[in-house]
């Protein structure tokens, strides 16, 4: 795999972090509140920054990634009943915050995009996991998160535990002249219509069903290639109904890439993320 560079509009953001981690000590006993990372969120404590990268041809921006799944609130609700969705809070994660289940992956996706933000795809959802475990991080005030709390965003996506919990993610499989194609990077077209920006034939990657894979080798579309001790993997089906969730309960964690979009539980929800401003 190719050396990771981290981006923002083009320009490296080596260093970034430390950068954001002394402007919050130098802030410190001031009397002012650190200045947001983003205008757009009213609780930016909740998030979590994924600086941008570059994998080989692909780039991300910098992305603040919310800790929860996505709960009701009354922007959520307000957005749901323009798209026509009867949403309510379904499920629960081991500290309390309700979120929404019972949601297909059409509609998530949309949910997302309508609140003015996205959801992470294979390699970006790679990405924050890396970052979780790496202990290092700083939430949307560009103070740095305390160890503890990152390892609990951890353990509620891969904890092995008995209450079963699992996201959408942006990647759909699609089946086309006898290849694997990618879409992801999707956004709303004029008519509303859930619409893929980024069109690729399947990388080489797995092709396996109950492997255990290594995090650290995923491929530049967020695909494993290696079998490891982080968490199962499930690849796409040649059906053309296959789309991608992770999941967790008292058996195993897994990413699931031949999971049906029409399909829905009570505690099958999606992960908010705003591009940074």
């Amino acid at each position: 795999m190719s050396k990771i560079k981290p981006t923002f509009c083009g320009e490296s953001v080596v260093g970034y972090m430390e950068k954001a981690l002394a402007e919050a000590e130098n802030k410190k006993g001031q009397g002012n509140s650190i200045t947001p990372l983003t205008t757009k969120l009213r609780n930016p404590e909740d998030y979590i920054l994924l600086p941008g990268k570059t994998h080989g041809n692909y780039n991300y921006n910098d992305l603040l990634v919310s800790m929860y799944r996505l709960g009701m609130n009354p922007e959520v609700e307000q957005i749901a009943g323009k798209l026509g969705y009867s949403l309510s809070n379904s499920a629960t994660e081991k500290n309390g915050r309700e979120y929404i289940g019972n949601i297909n992956w059409d509609p998530a996706l949309k949910l997302n995009l309508s609140l003015g933000g996205k959801t992470l795809n294979l390699r970006q959802f790679a990405d924050f996991l890396i970052l979780l475990k790496s202990g290092d991080a700083v939430d949307g005030n560009g103070r740095k998160i305390n160890k503890n709390k990152l390892d609990d965003v951890l353990y509620e996506i891969l904890g092995i535990r008995e209450t079963y919990r699992a996201e959408w993610l942006d990647a759909d499989f699609k089946y086309i002249n006898e290849k694997l194609w990618l879409y992801s990077e999707h956004y709303l077209d004029s008519n509303g219509v859930l619409t893929p920006n980024y069109k690729n034939l399947l990388d080489s990657c797995l092709m396996t069903k109950g492997d255990k894979i290594n995090l650290s080798s995923m491929n530049v579309q967020g695909m494993p290639i290696e079998k490891g001790n982080d968490f199962y993997y499930w690849c796409p089906d040649k059906d053309n109904k296959s789309v991608a969730r992770f999941v967790a309960d008292s058996n195993w964690s897994d990413l699931n890439c031949y999971n049906d979009p029409d399909y829905s539980s009570s505690s099958l929800g999606v992960r908010a993320s705003f591009q940074r401003s």
